[in-house]
């Protein structure tokens, strides 16, 4: 007897499965014949089956009864009627129950090149039901399974084998087989624990000769039916809500709108100014003004914040694409060896720019403040930042808790569902701004713990920056302190818990951010991200010393300056790639060495270019940067990064087939992200970030004169980070 060799048993046997309960059969009567055309020339052979059932395609017969024998093992009667019924039909080649077998999975393709998804059609299988004349309570039901496969050792130390590819990584950055994921109709009467233990069954027969250790697995939430939607109270808070907000809008807009027609002045009142704070039409033309004349030119910053937050939004839609369904995964094994891939790799550093951002403007605005001689109430300052960050922020909180999971569907859906529960279960750490140390197995929007990050600082930074007002050696001395601080924890932290030096994007990591270990160990504290917004706060004084003393700046400095600054931000960006490749086995020394380095520099080099920019040494990096359609960008950065999470969850989980990985369709991709991600803002923005801008004007303590006044001068920022 022939030697049957292990691989070609897994083939065979996945086959034979289909990952599925559903197959065909034919029988042993049926006959094949051969038959040559007229033209022997062409060489041309036609094959025809002939069936004496008349009826039967010869697909699996024996298959069919090994099902058989499998669904007569279910404990659910309703489950296993309906399957046997199912059976019976596509013997017969009864359209709806063939309608199963053809929405599923079938035999794997490209495995070795790294196509883990055999998703079928989910479509296809929640569409069937009585308009395809199926028996009365039949209907499809989707199911995304995955397999788990070990290869015992026996078959990995074979050389020139297909098994390198399969079982547990040598290395890290290896894109191995350990699980296949398949896409299942099944009835819907069959619950996921009757389709894992059939399908556990069919796979123990087919595998019986293997040492192959096969884990069929049903995930909870990942089975998909139709049904009607239900709604709780919840639900329906949340749509009073958006509905009120949306008359707010047509009411606001209609009233502002009716005035102009009228060619009259808008009434003084605190309804009429409540009303025109809703009014798209205004908020519209402050979304697009030109900016205050302040002391200080701060308009570079407009570009910056644009340019970080599209490759912050690069980054995000790459992760979660690496960590769906795709056809050549290997693509992104490689990809993250080459240094030009370095800025969407090392992501990270653009968020830090907008922390260090942020400790830039609130050194800058307190102390010039305070250098006028006006008081500040930082209790009151930390009410107003929270009334104008929150509104926005709780609004898309509450969309996850609540619409999203209605809004869509996909074979991958489960994980919008996940989200939900996580919302629910930790919303109220978020709005408090607490939830990047607190609930943090239960994250709700991956992104989120930015916001906890900034706002924690903001706190802090009085502490720092108003000791440099009163006691200015004093507070020189804290800030060093403080800012050195910030830089040896991460380096100490890393070394000591043997970190990574830092996010790094394997693909198999990447499925879900929230139980990502070094993700929720080190990423999102904000111990581990203070560096950048201490050196925020660094620059911040610096440039207030310049402005008070009328310091001017030599070439010499400023050449200098540019330098230093290229090298540092080339240098902190692009080093990456050692890890990943030639430093893939970096040791912890060296992972704690780039953990606190890499954002010194690029806070450095970041920093520069404020700098020169604010002190008139920006040459064409300021042009570019002072680019009016930044300046209107820029207002929506903060709305951009709230809705940038439902844009990528919500792609991935709706992806119906997997995709071909390379430059050009990433890069359709991302594009497409940033345009659905930037409209998403300004609906969000107009709907609540900007009325909540002029509410807080009209009816906060300082607000009624100061409402007056921009009514006059409607060139007010939109953008609530920097405020």
């Amino acid at each position: 007897m022939p030697t049957v060799r292990p691989w070609t048993v897994i083939i065979v046997g996945l086959t034979v499965s289909h990952f599925s309960i559903v197959f065909a059969g034919a029988k042993d009567e049926s006959i094949w014949k051969t038959q040559r055309s007229g033209k022997e020339i062409d060489a041309q052979v036609e094959l025809v089956y002939e069936n004496d059932s008349g009826s039967m395609l010869p697909l699996l017969s024996r298959d069919l009864t090994l099902l058989g024998q499998a669904v007569d093992m279910i404990s659910n009667d309703a489950c296993k009627d309906q399957c046997k019924s199912m059976m019976a039909g596509i013997h017969n080649l009864t359209l709806w129950a063939v309608k199963f077998y053809d929405a599923s999975g079938k035999f794997p393709e490209g495995v070795l090149g790294g196509s883990l998804y055999q998703l079928g059609n989910f479509d296809e299988c929640l569409q069937i039901g009585p308009l395809d004349d199926a028996p009365l309570g039949v209907n499809g039901q989707y199911c995304l399974g995955e397999v788990g496969i070990g290869v015992p050792d026996l078959y990995r130390n074979r050389n020139g084998t297909i098994w390198k590819d399969f079982g547990p990584p040598l290395e890290r950055s290896d894109v191995v087989v350990t699980k296949l994921y398949w896409g299942i109709c099944v009835p819907a009467a069959c619950e996921p624990q009757d389709v894992e233990d059939v399908v556990r069954s069919v796979l123990a027969v087919a595998f019986s000769g293997s040492r192959l250790k096969l884990t069929p697995r049903i995930p909870e939430g990942s089975c998909y039916k139709r049904t009607s939607e239900s709604y709780n109270n919840l639900d329906i808070a949340y749509t009073w809500l958006i509905f009120s907000l949306i008359f707010l809008l047509f009411a606001g807009t209609a009233f502002h709108l009716t005035y102009l027609i009228r060619k009259k002045n808008i009434p003084e009142g605190m309804l009429p100014e409540a009303l025109m704070g809703f009014s798209v039409i205004l908020n519209m033309r402050k979304l697009n003004s030109s900016p205050k004349m302040e002391e200080i030119d701060l308009s570079c910053i407009s570009g910056i914040k644009v340019i970080a937050m599209l490759i912050i939004i690069t980054g995000h839609s790459l992760i979660f694409i690496i960590s769906g369904p795709v056809l050549n995964l290997k693509f992104w094994q490689v990809a993250v060896t080459k240094v030009e891939n370095a800025v969407f790799l090392n992501n990270p550093l653009l968020v830090d720019t907008f922390l260090l951002l942020s400790g830039f403007l609130i050194t800058s605005l307190v102390l010039n403040q305070l250098n006028k001689g006006y008081s500040i109430n930082f209790l009151f300052v930390y009410l107003l930042r929270y009334i104008r960050l929150t509104p926005a922020y709780f609004v898309v909180v509450g969309f996850y808790m609540t619409w999203f999971s209605k809004l869509g569907s996909g074979p991958m859906w489960s994980r919008v569902y996940l989200e939900q529960e996580r919302c629910l279960a930790s919303w109220w750490s978020n709005i408090l701004y607490i939830n990047n140390y607190v609930k943090t197995d239960q994250l709700c929007m991956f992104q989120s713990w930015y916001l906890s990050v900034d706002t924690q600082l903001f706190v802090l930074a009085p502490l720092v920056i108003y000791p440099l007002h009163k006691w200015r050696k004093v507070g020189e001395f804290i800030l060093a302190a403080v800012t050195a601080v910030s830089v040896i924890i991460p380096f100490v932290i890393t070394l000591t818990h043997n970190l990574d030096p830092t996010l790094l994007v394997y693909s198999d990591e990447m499925s879900d951010l929230s139980t990502n270990y070094f993700f929720i160990t080190s990423y999102v504290k904000t111990h581990m991200r203070a560096c950048s917004y201490c050196f925020g706060l660094v620059f911040g004084y610096v440039v207030h010393r310049i402005r008070l003393s009328d310091y001017k700046l030599s070439s010499t400095t400023v050449t200098i300056g540019w330098l230093f600054a290229s090298l540092s931000l080339i240098g902190s960006m692009f080093t990456i790639v050692i890890f990943y490749g030639p430093l893939k086995n970096f040791k912890p020394v060296e992972a704690a060495l780039y953990a606190s380095l890499h954002r010194v520099f690029w806070s450095l080099g970041t920093g520069w270019v404020i700098l020169a920019c604010v002190t008139k040494n920006g040459g064409v990096a300021a042009k570019i940067l002072q680019w009016r359609p930044f300046l209107l960008l820029s207002r929506l950065t903060y709305c951009a990064y709230l809705m940038n999470g439902v844009v990528v969850l919500g792609n991935v989980a709706s992806t119906r087939s997997p995709q071909y990985l390379d430059f050009v369709a990433l890069c359709q991709q991302c594009a497409a992200h940033w345009v659905v991600t930037f409209v998403g803002a300004l609906v969000l923005s107009m709907t609540c970030e900007s009325p909540i801008l002029r509410l807080e004007k009209l009816f906060l303590p300082r607000g009624r004169q100061k409402a007056n006044t921009d009514r006059k001068n409607e060139s007010q920022d939109t953008n609530t980070t920097d405020a």
